[in-house]
């Protein structure tokens, strides 16, 4: 055995990100090499100079892999496939470990989530640990050396709640499938940000029942530019109208436009439209990253789209996911039946206290304004701002909200897991913060995004193969593992 651990440091394709976080990933590099040395092993750092920042970078710096264990460090989002088709590359037997920074200020853990659930699904194992004090040893050292010596790591894990499903849940389960077997799910645009999210059209036939229809953005686009003007302002005024805090300013760099939010308002009346002419179901949308070198970002719409109160409403939501997850497409319709029609949220999971069992639920700005109070005849306690302009140079509004609903969650996502459809979800109960709880909780991590706080019943940054985690009001539980059953005794 050589005693050489490998570190492999990806990040994302865009310069500006990445410039903000190399300087903070290398001092935290140098924190747990130090780690590593006073285990035996030598550290060889692949890439030192700077991050892998495309697939091609990645294929070429795993080239100089030599060790007897392999690292994979992601300080900041790190795009996917800049680890999957790298790492699909070393042997199968060397042990690897993906560790993800946690600290609030950059979404590290996130990046981690969708990496593995990348490596999940092309049957890749892995171990992952979540570092946020790094100049503290005592709280991850053990965890370092159990990896290097015992080649995986595993942390004690609580026996998992048994959740028992009755006739009830079966009944209800079997209506649900019944009302997926030819639904069309139709998805505008490629896998954003290179995200191995998703599922193919023949699993999704296999297990569900469901068709994928495939659009380019530029046919959304020119639908949008079809949308008078007119009809868009009427959308705007619509949701001023309702209580909406949309936050206009004239400096396009830094503010929100009226004309930002009139166009994403003619994409959210092209996604109907699109929707009515090819009889689709639910949506995906890409946003990231095609459509936002070149748009204004589209989370003002999707977050509409997923509300009952909305432009033009005929009473329904209408399920959208963001950056073209099919896996969280599918889970949002599933919830939504099986919840009898109620509004279901797209998050990423940012941030977590295990010790207190609270977790950051935070994403772009894709949340229906109903999960500000649960109104379904008003949207105040939602708001749109401009999106930061370091990710999304051509602006465009969020949908955000502090969730202030009390009560208990659900929360779900279906992946894949080497060539098996796989159900990973639990319970929980909002975590409702006070006006300074909130300001003090984001204000290292975007508070220009929705955010929602949960006490979950177990921690799922150890179980869970996604970096979005689907959510909605009510325990539906045991009614989704009826449903999981009945679609696949294996699921």
């Amino acid at each position: 055995m050589n005693k050489i651990a490998d570190i492999y440091i990806p990040l994302d394709s865009r310069a500006e990100p990445n410039k903000q976080v190399w300087p903070i990933a290398t001092k935290q590099l140098r924190e747990f090499i130090k780690v590593i040395k006073r285990c035996g092993w030598e550290a060889n750092v692949l890439n030192s100079d700077k991050p892998v920042a495309s697939v091609d970078e990645g294929m070429q710096v795993i080239k100089k892999a030599k060790g007897e264990r392999f690292i994979n460090f992601m300080a900041g989002w790190a795009y996917p496939d800049f680890s999957v088709s790298p790492m699909w590359q070393l042997l199968p037997n060397v042990p690897k470990l993906m560790i993800g920074s946690t600290l609030p200020d950059f979404p590290g853990a996130v990046g981690l989530f969708a990496a593995a659930s990348g490596m999940a699904h092309m049957g890749i194992e892995t171990s992952r640990l979540f570092i946020e004090k790094f100049k503290n040893p005592d709280s991850y050292a053990n965890a370092i050396n159990t990896f290097l010596s015992k080649e995986n790591y595993e942390p004690l894990y609580p026996e998992p709640i048994e959740v028992v499903v009755n006739d009830s849940h079966r009944e209800k389960a079997k209506k649900a499938i019944k009302q997926l077997k030819g639904s069309i799910y139709g998805v505008v645009g490629p896998r954003s940000m290179q995200m191995w999210n998703k599922i193919s059209e023949a699993d999704f036939l296999k297990y569900f029942g469901i068709s994928r229809e495939g659009f380019d953005g530029l046919r959304v686009l020119k639908m949008a530019e079809k949308i008078s003007d007119s009809k868009a302002e009427k959308a705007l005024n619509f949701l001023l109208g309702k209580g909406m805090d949309i936050r206009l300013g004239s400096d396009p760099a830094k503010m929100l436009t009226k004309d930002m939010v009139v166009f994403q308002m003619k994409v959210y009346f092209a996604l109907l439209e699109l929707k009515k002419q090819f009889g689709l179901d639910f949506l995906g949308v890409q946003d990231q990253l095609d459509w936002i070198e070149y748009n204004p970002a589209t989370d003002l719409t999707l977050g509409i789209l997923n509300n009952k109160l909305r432009p033009e409403s005929d009473g329904e939501t209408v399920v959208a996911a963001t950056e073209a997850d099919d896996g969280a497409a599918i889970t949002m319709y599933v919830l939504k039946l099986l919840s009898g029609g109620e509004p279901v949220g797209f998050s990423d999971l940012r941030y977590w206290d295990s010790k207190r069992g609270l977790y950051w639920f935070v994403n772009s700005g894709a949340l229906a304004p109903y999960f500000a109070y649960g109104c379904h005849d008003s949207l105040k306690g939602s708001w749109s701002e401009r999106q930061t302009y370091m990710y999304f140079k051509q602006g465009g509004g969020t949908c955000s909200v502090v969730v202030r609903i009390p009560g208990i969650i659900t929360w779900a996502r279906f992946s894949y897991r080497n060539h098996q459809m796989y159900l990973c979800a639990g319970r929980g109960i909002t975590d409702v913060p006070t006006e300074k709880q909130w300001r003090e909780r984001s204000n290292r991590c975007n508070p220009e995004w929705p955010h929602w706080y949960l006490k979950l019943c177990s921690q799922i940054e150890w179980k869970i193969n996604s970096n979005h985690p689907m959510t909605v009001m009510g325990d539906y539980l045991a009614d989704l593992k009826a449903l999981a059953e009945q679609l696949s005794p294996k699921t």
